[in-house]
């Protein structure tokens, strides 16, 4: 009898562990992300071309989009979550905005 019930239930616990470790994988990437866009964000505000490099160490691979508010840079950051989630199409996104710093004079 017992090994009927485990037999039965062995299935469920994985379904729910596979589910459980997949919010905790989107949850560390929406992190990054938020990391990515936050460094990519102070990067494009002193003026730096290469805003790729700071966020592919935050985040690895991530699409960014820079724009410019008034006296403040924004930045956009969006990746796939990985695992099943990310074959569902959940994206991880994040917005990070800096002052401006003024250029030379």
């Amino acid at each position: 009898m017992v090994t009927a019930e485990t037999a039965v239930t062995m299935p469920a616990v994985a379904i729910v562990l596979i589910l459980v470790l997949s919010g905790v994988s989107a949850g560390v990437t929406q992190l990054r992300v938020a990391d990515a866009a936050r460094v990519a964000a102070r990067a494009a505000a002193i003026g730096e071309t290469d805003l790729t490099g700071p966020a592919l160490r935050a985040a690895g691979e991530v699409e960014l989009s820079v724009s410019t508010e008034g006296g403040l840079t924004c930045v956009s950051a969006s990746r796939a979550v990985p695992g099943p989630l990310g074959a569902a199409g959940v994206y991880a996104r994040s917005r990070a905005c800096a002052w401006t710093e003024p250029g030379p004079p």
